[in-house]
């Protein structure tokens, strides 16, 4: 028998060492975690309560439009405010890269398409249009007026 045979005989085979593990994580992993959870969370919420802001103070301002025009009875102003409060509305909600170049009847097309649930409809925003325009010779029903009103509530909530 040759010694040297014998020695290596006696030698183990390489072995390579277990596989690393992606489970159970390090803690840093869960501190990370943890942090771009409470960050999505933070940024939702912040979302939520600017939408609400819009909501809050834009009901405010058609109350105080109501008020208006239960006082002076002037459909004129009242269109003019409900126009001017639903664009500075639509500015806050969609942007104004979108929403300051409509005008007309693509303006008329958007606030009926905008909303979720159709809210305002075209013949609303249409007949508000045309009052806005008409001058001192616009005598809309009262029925139309709160009809542009109510309307115009539920647009609001439903964008923002």
């Amino acid at each position: 028998m040759n010694p040297q045979t014998d020695a290596l005989a006696g030698l183990r085979d390489i072995h390579l060492p277990d596989a690393v593990s992606l489970w159970p994580l390090a803690p840093g992993w869960w501190l990370l975690a943890a942090a771009t959870a409470l960050a999505v969370g933070l940024g939702i919420g912040l979302r939520r309560r600017h939408l609400a802001s819009i909501r809050r103070a834009a009901t405010d301002e058609l109350d105080a439009l109501c008020n208006q025009f239960d006082v002076e009875g002037d459909a004129v102003a009242l269109a003019e405010g409900l126009s001017a409060l639903l664009r500075r509305v639509a500015l806050a909600r969609f942007g104004q890269a979108h929403v300051a170049p409509l005008h007309g009847a693509k303006w008329v097309a958007f606030l009926s398409d905008a909303s979720r649930s159709g809210a305002l409809p075209s013949d609303v925003a249409t007949q508000i249009e045309h009052t806005m325009y008409a001058g001192p010779n616009a005598n809309p029903q009262p029925e139309q007026v709160e009809v542009w009103l109510t309307a115009g509530r539920r647009w609001i909530r439903s964008v923002s």
